[in-house]
């Protein structure tokens, strides 16, 4: 039972260390304890043979699965990217339009009218007036 526990640990550490990367200095730390609780346990002759038939496959299998993840994350950050600026660029339209709503009901209120020109003033002119007099 005792033997089974370290090996179920073992394949644990292994899975851990080799789905967070694989780094060259944390594999070689593996390695080391490894071969350290292989002494211990008793399996010392039985570890060539794991390293040999299970480490490839399990190493695949782990390596299968950390792309998997980084895949599917880098999908979920573009899609979260892509949707946070959808969102600001709708706030921004909207705020937009909120200013563009006012400055259009403000306008009119504040745009002075023209000055009138003093020649203008009357609206008639000398040669009206006199045909409308005329007319009466």
């Amino acid at each position: 039972m005792r033997r089974l526990v370290h090996l179920a640990l073992l394949l644990t550490i292994m899975l851990g260390i080799r789905a967070c990367g694989g780094m060259a200095v944390t594999e070689d730390r593996l390695g080391a304890g490894t071969r350290w609780v292989a002494e211990k346990v008793g399996l010392a002759g039985t570890k060539d043979a794991f390293d040999a038939a299970v480490r490839p496959p399990m190493a695949a299998a782990t390596r299968s699965v950390s792309d998997a993840i980084y895949a599917t994350t880098a999908r979920t950050l573009d899609s979260v990217e892509l949707a946070a600026g959808s969102f600001s660029g709708w706030v921004v339209q909207s705020i937009r339009a909120g200013l563009g709503r006012i400055d259009g009901s403000l306008q009119p209120v504040l745009v002075p009218e023209p000055p009138l020109d003093p020649e203008r003033r009357d609206p008639e002119s000398e040669e009206e007036k006199a045909r409308r007099a005329r007319a009466q």
